[in-house]
């Protein structure tokens, strides 16, 4: 396993600005985040809150529409090896994704302190078992 670092948490100062602007127009950017928030639940990456879970609903008796726009993301989400588990970065020949630390160690995207990694140098070092003598 690799050291691997966070690049983003949360929204910097202009996505929150554009997202509170998007909202203004009777709440569009809230309306367009649920179906891709529902495509993250179905995976298992995400909760709705009951009211995102009413308004999907309703969303969806109008010709579907809800469902209709979160299958792009559905098929995003279903070709990530990570979820799919059908090839690892090594067959492919990509480079390994990060992976998401606890939530102690997240920071925010627009933070200066350094990066921070999921996995400790020291783990790489094989330590004997404990009562075991090392020597042959």
């Amino acid at each position: 396993m690799t050291a691997t670092t966070i690049r983003k948490t949360a929204l910097t100062a202009a996505e929150k600005f554009w997202y509170v602007l998007g909202n203004v127009p009777l709440g569009a950017a809230y309306f367009a985040k649920i179906p891709v928030k529902k495509a993250l639940a179905d995976f298992g990456l995400a909760t709705l809150t009951s009211a995102e879970q009413f308004w999907y609903v309703l969303m969806c008796v109008g010709f579907g529409a809800g469902y209709f726009a979160k299958l792009p993301a559905a098929k995003a989400l279903s070709e990530l090896p990570q979820i799919s588990g059908t090839a690892t970065h090594r067959q492919i020949g990509m480079p390994q994704q990060q992976q998401l630390p606890e939530a102690s160690q997240a920071r925010s995207a627009d933070s200066t302190s350094p990066a921070i990694t999921t996995h400790d140098e020291r783990d790489q070092v094989s330590r004997p078992e404990r009562g075991r003598s090392t020597q042959p």
